[in-house]
């Protein structure tokens, strides 16, 4: 789907049978608008339209809509699973806690578009763009910062609603083992994938970092499960015109785990946001924003310091196989560094009193792409 310029031509009667299946009769002339496809999101392909329609009686429908298309083997995940991440959606939406757009239909098999897909409700709002940096770019310098407070203040009642949520009830299939054993699963998970991902090349500080985590995984202080997001930040969430969060996006990484994951991703972006770039009035530093999560959720965060490792290490992970996919279609050359000299990797190495890399002029000239403003989930 990545070089089809438009898949709705084959979705077109897909979506004429279950939007009638829907409204319990055979809906007339269908058609598909406003096609276009966000330049934004690394891990995903989606393509946001309007679909408009005409019942028996004359009456004409319209709905604004997401496709959400399962990305390739050889992108950001090992074995990405969109109908996983629909059942996330689904969940939470039954939940009622978390903002979350609306899963309208799931298709999970590929014969279609080639790939699993879901179809889900457009929310209206926007998203702080990423690059270089939510500090310098985009929407969020034109606010006031007390309307930048008002929006952080929705985004971490957000994070603390996920951690809220009775996963057991709706998101059980999330469970990774007992209790005591999902973080230890969770970090087995991640071995196995940047194993894949670095394929026995040498990445020192990247190597380092998970003999680290491994070794220091039997000395932490055992934490209550909740759900994890496992991307949280404000960068994946969806903001209405009163400031405050409209839809939580992107969870295909959600799992269930300590809450201390989720915190110090949040963290982890936090400090990657402002390494150059002042942070914006009304934005709390790090230790405000861990008082906020604790006196809000009542949830104590040990051991904080071993998940900022853990979450930097994820992070330098999705670079490594950011790097490779540029290098695959010759956006990069070979001999390229930014797998490892990039400032992900020097937050780790400061973390682990390791020697930090150069950074590599190819993931400055990434950085510095345009900043592209999400009108719409992603």
């Amino acid at each position: 789907m990545s070089h089809d310029p438009s898949p709705m031509p084959a979705l077109r009667p897909w979506l004429a049978r279950k939007w009638s299946e829907d409204v319990e009769e055979d809906l007339l002339e269908l058609k598909i608008e406003q096609v276009s496809r966000p330049k934004v999101g690394q891990s995903n392909e989606t393509v946001l339209f309007t679909a408009t329609a005409t019942r028996t009686d004359g009456h004409r429908l319209r709905e604004d809509l997401v496709l959400r298309v399962q990305p390739p083997p050889d992108g950001i995940f090992d074995e990405p699973d969109v109908v996983r991440e629909a059942r996330v959606l689904q969940g939470l939406d039954r939940a009622a806690g978390v903002p979350v757009p609306r899963v309208r239909w799931v298709e999970p098999a590929s014969d279609l578009l080639g790939r699993p897909f879901f179809v889900m409700a457009q929310v209206p709002g926007r998203v702080p763009g990423a690059k270089p940096s939510i500090h310098s770019a985009g929407w969020l310098p034109t606010l006031s910062a007390d309307e930048r407070r008002t929006l952080w203040d929705s985004a971490m009642d957000t994070l603390v609603a996920v951690h809220q949520t009775d996963w057991r009830s709706d998101l059980d299939f999330l469970r990774q083992g007992g209790d005591a054993d999902h973080l230890a699963a969770h970090l087995r998970r991640l071995t196995g994938w940047y194993e894949n991902t670095v394929r026995g090349r040498a990445y020192p500080i990247t190597d380092a970092a998970l003999r680290w985590l491994h070794e220091g995984l039997p000395n932490l202080t055992p934490s209550e499960s909740v759900l994890v997001w496992g991307d949280a930040r404000v960068g994946n969430m969806l903001f209405g015109p009163d400031h405050r969060v409209a839809a939580a996006l992107d969870w295909e990484v959600a799992t269930v785990g300590p809450a201390q994951i989720d915190v110090a991703h949040w963290l982890v972006f936090d400090e990657f946001a402002t390494v150059s770039t002042p942070a914006l009035d009304g934005f709390p530093d790090k230790e405000a924003s861990i008082e906020a999560y604790v006196s809000r959720s009542g949830r104590p965060l040990p051991d904080l310091d071993y998940y900022e490792v853990l979450q930097c290490f994820f992070l330098a992970t999705t670079l490594i196989r950011q790097t490779d996919a540029r290098v695959r279609v010759g956006d990069l050359d070979p001999s390229t560094t930014m797998g490892h000299g990039n400032v992900v990797t020097v937050l780790l190495a400061r973390r682990l009193g390791l020697t930090a890399p150069e950074i590599s002029a190819d993931y400055h000239r990434h950085r510095q792409d345009p900043a592209e403003q999400k009108e719409q989930p992603s």
